[in-house]
């Protein structure tokens, strides 16, 4: 696979940010201070606090457009719901393709603008596709904000951006995926597959960079060889079964471990489980969906980085309230890169369960 060059794509990005730039305000932004959970110092806020003093609540309408409907933005659209419906503003729309579509996606942000909410997110997951649009957006004085996936040059357009830095938790992952490999196979040496759902989206080009310094790390300090090497997957799962079989059938004694920039270790799971090789390899990645909680629990799987994708959608919703009720410039939010394991697994599933359905 050609590998993207748009790989620093959120390295960098974290709270440090704070001030230092933020997106444009739209020009319905209100001129009053008011602050997300009402701090005693600034006036009231919320709509029976604001109806209280005759000032009702102004309805915000939100659009997010997302660029890959799967199992993931579950949390990150409950996320977004919850806050609207706290602020008293009308339920909000989210949308996306139903497989990754750089055109499907940008025709829906369009559609998204031509709507004319008060803001709208998108997720930009390469450094093209989706300028014109955010720029178009911000013109008609439409809020702007990013989630989920930012990609290297964002700040260039003016705009924050809630989620995962990409590179660091990539190095966990990888990490992750060399111990459990010596661990299980007893080897110092071999293949870790780095596993993608969407070749060329930033983020996950990232997190195998990540990915691949994570696992020179764990070789520098434990005297191992472990290399990496990616494969396109698929976010079908038959799909990305019959490639994952067909690599490993091609490599089986090469290959020690797999590392997925996503959640293909849970058919990585279901393929081990299928073919009497659960305990012959590492297995691992990103992202909290029930199949992957579920293979943890198993011992199909080893681990997952969770990226809060409740928070994704609470927390940008909350930036634009802050900016368009409170007149405050957003700030890039880290959504960290939580480790789930054996040693956590029975809270984290507990905790995820609102989000099954």
């Amino acid at each position: 696979m050609t590998r993207s060059q748009d790989t620093t794509t959120t390295a960098g990005i974290s709270r440090r940010d704070v001030l230092e730039r933020g997106g444009a305000i739209g020009a319905g932004a209100a001129a009053g201070l008011t602050f997300v959970g009402g701090a005693t110092a600034a006036p009231a806020l919320g709509p029976a606090r604001l109806a209280a003093q005759g000032e009702p609540a102004t309805p915000r309408q939100v659009i997010f457009v997302n660029h890959d409907n799967n199992p993931f933005f579950v949390p990150v659209k409950i996320g977004l719901e919850t806050f609207c419906a706290q602020a008293g503003w009308p339920a909000p729309q989210f949308t996306g393709p139903a497989a990754p579509d750089d055109l499907q996606t940008a025709e829906l942000q369009r559609q998204a603008i031509a709507a004319k909410p008060a803001a709208v997110a998108f997720t930009r997951t390469n450094t093209s596709t989706f300028d014109d649009n955010i720029r178009e957006a911000k013109a008609q004085g439409i809020f702007v904000i990013l989630f989920n996936t930012a990609s290297e040059g964002y700040k260039d357009l003016d705009v924050a951006f809630v989620g995962q830095e990409a590179i660091p938790s990539g190095e966990v992952n990888g990490y992750q995926a060399a111990r459990h490999a010596q661990e299980i196979t007893g080897r110092t040496d071999g293949k870790i597959i780095m596993g993608t759902i969407q070749p060329g989206h930033s983020a996950l080009e990232a997190r195998m960079v990540g990915t691949t310094n994570g696992v020179n790390r764990y070789n520098q300090e434990n005297g191992t060889t472990f290399t990496t090497e990616s494969l396109e997957t698929s976010t079908d799962g038959p799909t990305s079964i019959s490639r994952q079989q067909s690599k490993y059938a091609a490599e089986q004694d090469q290959i020690v471990g797999w590392a997925h920039a996503d959640f293909g270790h849970a058919f990585t799971a279901q393929f081990a489980r299928e073919n009497g090789l659960v305990g012959k390899f590492s297995n691992g990645g990103f992202d909290l969906i029930q199949d992957v909680l579920t293979a943890i629990k198993a011992g199909e799987a080893h681990w997952a980085i969770g990226q809060n994708p409740y928070g994704q959608g609470w927390v940008t919703a909350s930036l634009i309230h802050m900016a368009l009720e409170g007149g405050y410039p957003p700030f890039d939010y880290d959504t960290g890169a939580e480790l789930v394991d054996a040693t956590n697994i029975d809270a984290v599933i507990t905790r995820e369960a609102k989000f099954a359905g």
